[in-house]
C-alpha cells in the first residue's frame, strides 16, 4: 500500500447515490487506496433493473463519444463489455436520421462512435467493475438525513436509521434531489444562487421489440423540439436484445399522453413518420411512462469562498443539464477524471483543500454542455429583451436551421454535440455566410 499524505490509515469516504456519478466516484476514490461506504436507499448489488432512485432508466440514454472514451480508460474493456451484451455501437452519423425544424440532415460519415444502450445495461456493466473492487461496500435500505459537522470539517452523516456514521470525506453523488444547498444554508454557508434555465421537459416512453417484419434500418432516430416555437417531438432508439426504447417529448409544459391511444395520437402529429411505424409495426413490452419537471440547473459551488473540508458533490448533484442533449452521463465521467487527476496529484482526499480544489475544478466539465442545452432551451423564456443568452440562442438557432442544408456543418455538429470539438467550430462567420450546397426544408427521411 502505498503512502498516505495524512498517516498510514487509509481515507475512508462514504458515496452517497449509488447511480451513474456514485458508482464512478467509488471506483475512483477506491483506485487511491481509500476505503468507500456506498449509501443508497434502493437495493445496489442485487439491484432491479429499474430502481426507485432513477426513474430516469425507462427513458432513452446513450454514451456518448467522449464519455466512452474516459469510460474505457478508467475501465478497459468497457465498451467490448456493451457490445458482447448486445448493444448497438454504431458512426452517429450513418446510424442516426434527425429531423431539424428546416429538414432532415443527410447521413454523414462522422467518426463519432455511439454506444445505444439502455440505463439499466449500462449501470449493470459499470455495477460489476466498481462492486468488485474489495476496498468498496455498500450500505443500502438507508439514506442521509444530514451532515456531521465539527469545527466548520464535514466529518460523515447521520443517516435515516438515527445512526452517525463517520467519515474523512463524504461525497453527495444523490443526483437531482440533493439536498445539500439545505444542509450548507443550515450550517451557515449558503451557496449562491443557482443558474437555472426553464425547459419543462417530459419523456412519456415505451419499449418495444422488432420482430421478423420489421427492423427499421436507422440505429436512432429523433425530431426535435426547439425553442419558442416547437414544443413536441420524438426520439427512438435501436437497444440490446433487438428492442427500440421510444420517446414522445414535450418541451414547455407540453406532455405525451400515457394511454395507448392518446400515445399513438401524439406520434401521429409529428412530422416525422418513424415514430408512430414504431408503435404500429413493433411489439409493444410493457407500460408507457413519465418522467417530467426536466430543467436546467448549475448550483454554483465552486463559488463559494469558504467550502468546508471533507465534502465534495458531483453528477446531477452539482448540475442537471436537459436530457435531451444526452450530456449527464458523459459529464459525470468527465468529472471523475478530475476526481482522478486530483486524488493522483494530492495523493489524499484529506489533503488540505482537497474539495475546495475538486469543486473549483468541475466547470471545466460543465461549462460546454451547459452553454449546448442553455442557449438552445432559453427561448423558452424569451422575454423580447436582447440578452447576451438570448443573442447566443439566436446564433444557435442559425446554425440549427442549416444543417439539413451543410453536411460538413452537420458533421461539425455531431462532434461538438459528442464534446469531441469545441463550439467554436460551428459559428465561424465563413460557416454561418456559406451558401447551403442543398435546399433547406428536405421534407423526406433519408433512407
Amino acid at each position: 500500500m502505498k503512502q498516505h499524505a495524512t498517516g498510514a490509515r487509509p481515507c475512508h469516504a462514504i458515496v452517497l447515490g449509488g447511480g451513474f456519478a456514485g458508482l464512478l466516484a467509488a471506483h475512483v476514490l477506491a483506485r487511491h487506496d481509500a476505503q468507500v461506504t456506498i449509501i443508497d436507499p434502493d437495493p445496489i448489488r442485487d439491484a432491479s433493473p429499474y430502481r426507485r432512485g432513477t426513474p430516469q432508466a425507462r427513458h432513452p440514454h446513450g454514451m456518448l463519444h467522449r464519455g466512452a472514451t474516459v469510460l474505457e480508460g478508467i475501465f478497459p474493456g468497457f465498451s467490448d463489455e456493451l457490445i458482447r451484451r448486445g448493444a448497438p455501437v454504431f458512426d452517429f452519423g450513418e446510424g442516426a436520421r434527425v429531423l431539424f425544424p428546416s429538414g432532415w440532415a443527410s447521413p454523414v460519415t462522422s467518426h463519432v462512435r455511439h454506444h445505444a444502450a439502455s440505463r439499466p445495461l449500462l449501470e449493470s456493466v459499470l455495477r460489476e467493475r466498481v462492486l468488485s473492487h474489495p476496498a468498496i461496500e455498500i450500505a443500502d435500505g438507508t439514506w442521509a438525513d444530514g451532515l456531521v459537522w465539527r469545527d466548520g470539517q464535514v466529518t460523515g452523516i447521520h443517516d435515516t436509521e438515527g445512526e452517525r456514521r463517520l467519515a474523512d470525506l463524504v461525497v453527495d453523488a444523490t443526483g437531482r434531489t440533493s439536498r445539500l444547498t439545505d444542509w450548507l444554508t443550515s450550517a451557515g454557508l449558503p451557496p449562491p444562487a443557482p443558474r437555472r434555465v426553464r425547459a419543462q421537459l417530459s419523456y412519456t416512453s415505451r419499449l418495444f421489440a422488432c420482430t421478423p417484419k420489421y427492423t427499421p434500418a436507422w440505429q436512432v432516430t429523433a425530431e426535435l423540439t426547439y425553442a419558442p416555437h416547437l414544443r413536441r417531438g420524438a426520439v427512438a432508439v435501436r437497444i440490446e436484445e433487438n428492442r427500440i426504447q421510444l420517446t414522445l417529448i414535450g418541451a414547455d409544459g407540453e406532455r405525451a399522453p400515457r394511454d395507448d391511444e392518446g400515445f399513438r395520437r401524439y406520434a401521429a402529429g409529428l412530422r416525422s413518420p418513424h415514430h408512430l411505424e414504431v408503435i404500429s409495426r413493433a411489439l409493444p413490452l410493457g407500460a408507457i411512462y413519465r418522467y417530467g419537471g426536466l430543467d436546467n440547473c448549475w448550483r454554483l459551488y465552486h463559488r463559494m469562498r469558504h467550502w468546508p473540508e471533507g465534502l465534495i458533490a458531483i453528477g446531477d448533484a452539482v448540475c442537471t443539464l436537459n436530457p435531451v442533449y444526452g450530456h449527464g452521463m458523459t459529464v459525470a465521467a468527465l468529472e471523475a477524471e478530475i476526481l482522478n487527476r486530483l486524488l493522483g496529484r494530492l495523493r489524499d482526499c484529506r489533503a488540505p483543500g482537497f474539495g475546495h480544489a475538486f469543486q473549483q475544478a468541475l466547470p471545466t466539465a460543465i461549462r460546454t454542455p451547459w452553454q449546448l442545452a442553455a442557449y438552445s432551451d432559453i427561448g423558452w423564456q424569451d422575454t423580447g429583451r436582447r440578452t447576451p443568452a438570448l443573442l447566443a440562442h439566436r446564433t444557435v438557432r442559425r446554425i440549427i436551421d442549416r444543417m439539413p442544408a451543410d453536411p460538413d456543418l452537420y458533421r461539425r455538429f455531431i462532434k461538438v454535440q459528442n464534446l469531441t470539438a469545441h463550439p467554436a467550430t460551428l459559428a465561424p462567420p465563413a460557416v454561418l455566410h456559406r451558401k447551403p450546397r442543398h435546399p433547406i426544408g428536405t421534407s423526406a427521411p433519408p433512407p
